[in-house]
């Protein structure tokens, strides 16, 4: 298995790297530019048709194929010389002096400016677009905040790929939505049926209370969306609002009990006295400055005529215990008094603890659902989607390669999907090919969280390198249940060094990248953020040489 993972040595005997940010070692001399458009690539020119990846040697197996021909080096290529056209990229290293590997943002603090300028080269590869000066003008917005196009007049280039108008534009970022969840129920909200019916079942069946859980990128909110949707539709007075960790107990209620009102006030129905007085949403009940959840509780149980659903989004950003507790209270008051309220609460957590805290009590209250990653036929069919929606193809082996990448996680299926979109586009094919989703893993990884690429550094930092590195890879690729936790047996490296491997990356001074799920009888291992699985995948297909 060792030999599975050597690093391919260059004539001179040197290891071969390749900087993720888009310098890449090549051998052909002076990293001469291949015939295909420099903005497919991104930032920098496709390798020479004699080029070979950097990485592993070309004819070398992968723990699982995830790749095939490597004609897409990435953002950019040098050459042993590493001086000639287009053979600089991101941060690549000339010369036969073997780079260290890095991140992507491999630019340090005193690098020149002109070496900062490379960053973002000028539609149209080095030399920018027809009639370019070779990027003097700055990139500009093409689109005014009335969403009209900006007059003959204007100047300076569009700061997007070339080829890809606005119009264009506009229409991929409607149909892959990886900065935002889905706003409405139609045919780009693909799957989660099952996950939609348990929390409908838990509302109107059970009459409890929801606690919605998962790791980040698996689509909580837009689920959240969807639940509001269809329980508006039903004639529940749904109300959702975003938690931020300035926002307090009283801050949250009020702003709900503001949109409520008065008509729904029970007491317009039993006193016709109490009719009489004039209000006009239910947070004029309340007193002012702070006021107890018991007094909320009885203001809640006055609602009539409706049933309210109230949706607190990311409540992972709260951070105040007192917040939490008095949470906890009202669970438990609005279900031993039987208030028309239902709370939806959404938020990024392993567990149920984690998120609310141990309140035993409100157990009875609540119902976990934990949102699960998405299955390959259910990310097939967000692809098939989002092109039918957007009037292009994907071509079956990308497809098919994005879902090996994604592993299920829908965040990751629509960001590789929108710039593997884009790239085909801005070159004039309405299929989106191999060279594509070349483009789309460069720009995912020059793209990271800074926490996962420095994370993924520490991993490999240390002697074992390379035994760390397809230890990573390994642990990406080995199957998981819905929490994302794996089982060590089940890993492709399996051998006497596993365990200790292993134990190395859930180490604080190597990352911790891992975190160890004990179990009687056994220890399991999950990524500790899971979007690390999918940058270790699509790190070591682009180093491999195999995207």
């Amino acid at each position: 298995m060792r030999n599975f993972f050597r690093k391919r040595r260059s004539a001179a005997g040197a290891d071969e790297r390749v900087s993720m940010a888009g310098g890449v070692t090549g051998n052909a001399p002076g990293g001469i530019p291949g015939n295909a458009p420099a903005d497919a690539a991104g930032f920098g020119g496709f390798a020479g048709p004699g080029m070979q990846p950097a990485g592993r040697p070309a004819g070398q197996p992968h723990l699982r194929s995830v790749g095939g021909p490597a004609e897409i080096a990435g953002l950019g290529m040098t050459g042993p010389g590493g001086q000639g056209p287009g053979g600089q990229g991101l941060g690549g290293h000339g010369g036969g002096d073997p780079a260290p590997m890095r991140g992507p943002d491999i630019l340090r603090p005193d690098a020149t400016s002109d070496r900062r300028s490379r960053m973002f080269p000028p539609p149209g590869g080095a030399q920018g677009a027809a009639g370019d000066d070779g990027g003097a003008e700055l990139p500009r917005f093409t689109m005014s905040v009335n969403g009209a196009l900006r007059g003959p007049g204007a100047v300076g280039a569009p700061a997007m790929l070339k080829g890809l108008t606005p119009e264009l534009n506009g229409l991929l970022r409607e149909a892959f939505t990886p900065t935002r969840p889905k706003q409405q129920l139609n045919s780009l909200f693909i799957g989660r049926t099952d996950t939609l019916r348990r929390i409908i079942s838990a509302i109107e069946e059970e009459r409890a209370h929801v606690i919605l859980f998962g790791d980040r990128g698996r689509g909580k909110t837009s689920v959240a969306n969807a639940i509001e949707k269809i329980a508006g539709q039903a004639g529940y007075l749904a109300l959702k609002l975003t938690c931020s960790g300035e926002l307090s107990f009283e801050d949250i209620f009020r702003h709900f009990l503001k949109k409520i009102p008065s008509t729904y006030y029970r007491s317009a129905h039993d006193n016709p006295f109490a009719a009489r007085r004039s209000f006009a949403n239910f947070n004029e009940l309340l007193p002012e400055g702070g006021f107890s959840v018991t007094e909320l509780n009885e203001i809640l149980s006055g609602i009539h005529a409706t049933h309210v659903l109230l949706i607190l989004d990311e409540y992972d950003r709260v951070t105040d215990e007192d917040f939490r507790n008095k949470l906890a209270e009202l669970f438990k008051n609005l279900s031993d008094s039987a208030a028309p309220v239902t709370m939806l609460v959404v938020g990024v957590a392993e567990n149920l603890d984690q998120l609310l805290g141990k309140h035993p009590s409100i157990q009875r209250s609540l119902v976990p659902v934990h949102l699960p990653l998405m299955t390959d036929q259910e990310i097939g069919r967000l692809i098939q989607a989002g092109a039918e929606n957007a009037g292009i193809s994907f071509a079956p082996d990308v497809m098919q390669r994005i879902a090996e990448f994604v592993r299920g996680l829908p965040y990751y299926a629509q960001l590789l999907c929108l710039h593997a979109a884009r790239s085909a586009v801005s070159r004039g094919s309405n299929v989106v090919e191999q060279e594509d989703l070349a483009y789309a893993v460069a720009r995912c990884l020059q793209e990271a969280e800074r926490g996962i690429v420095d994370g993924y550094a520490r991993a490999l930092a240390g002697d074992r390198r390379l035994e760390l590195e397809d230890m990573l890879l390994s642990c990406a690729l080995c199957p998981t249940d819905s929490y994302g936790t794996f089982d060590p047996e089940d890993l492709e490296t399996a051998g006497p060094v596993t365990s200790d491997l292993l134990e190395r990356l859930t180490r604080e001074d190597h990352g911790a990248v891992l975190a160890a799920v004990v179990e009687p009888g056994r220890t399991r291992y999950r990524f500790r953020n899971q979007m690390m699985r999918q940058y270790v995948l699509m790190r070591q297909a682009h180093e491999r040489g195999q995207i």
